[in-house]
Parts: C-alpha cells; sequence; structure tokens
C-alpha cells in the first residue's frame, strides 16, 4: 500500500471511530437527561403534597446506586395519587439501574437508609433528620 492510500485510511478510520464515539457519547447523555427529566418529575410531585390530619406520610426509596440500594428516600403524603406515583418512583429506579448496567455506572456504596422520622411541617411532610 502506498503511502498516500495508507494516510487516507488512517484518516477514515480515525473519523469512523470518532464519530461512533460522539454517538455513543450523545446517546448516554440524551438518556442521562431523560433520567432527570424523570427525576425532576417526581421530585416535584412529591413536594406537591400536603399534609393535615387526613393524610398518611410515607417515604420511598428513588433510584438505584449502581453497587445496589437506593440513591435516596423521598418523603409525602396521600394527598397527591399515589398509585401514579410510586409507578413513576418504580419506573425511575429501573431506568437507572438500566442506565448503570449499559453504561458501567460507578457510584459510592454508602447505604442509604429510609427516614427515622417524617413529620408534618407547615403543611409539608419533613424528614426529621436529628433524632435525640
Amino acid at each position: 500500500m502506498n503511502r498516500p492510500n495508507l494516510f487516507f485510511y488512517s484518516v477514515i478510520l480515525c473519523a469512523t471511530l470518532f464519530t461512533s464515539s460522539c454517538k455513543k457519547e450523545d446517546k448516554q447523555n440524551k438518556e442521562r437527561e431523560e433520567l432527570e427529566q424523570l427525576y425532576n418529575q417526581i421530585k416535584d410531585i412529591a413536594e406537591s403534597s400536603t399534609c393535615g390530619q387526613n393524610q398518611e406520610l410515607k417515604h420511598i426509596a428513588v433510584g438505584a446506586k449502581a453497587c445496589g440500594g437506593p440513591t435516596s428516600y423521598l418523603v409525602y403524603s396521600t394527598s397527591i395519587n399515589v398509585t401514579e406515583f410510586e409507578t413513576l418512583v418504580l419506573q425511575y429506579n429501573e431506568k437507572q439501574k438500566n442506565y448503570n448496567n449499559k453504561w458501567g455506572a460507578i457510584s459510592d456504596c454508602t447505604i442509604v437508609g429510609p427516614p427515622k422520622s417524617i413529620v408534618c411541617e407547615n403543611g409539608k411532610p419533613k424528614i426529621i433528620t436529628n433524632l435525640k
């Protein structure tokens, strides 16, 4: 093979690898953005819940760490459509688990436990972190 052809094929090979890499990165970024949008939707619903005398206060594990377990917990009350909310959270958890597996994500392996206590403060569910 003469030098001009070798150079030409080298350039084509590099361009193909670069384009392939960019497409993979674009797809990963798109999936990450979709996860963020779904998480924001879930968080907005949880934060829209109110509490008073007739609503039960609840918590739910959200997300999936690469090494297992949830990334966090959200608190909410039964003033929202609980079935719809919990379904969205399950979908998000599964999508994040699939994303982690597909893209080889890593995370800390800190265990995130459920809230010890939830109270109604100013009409909103709130996690109490410093129990005495």
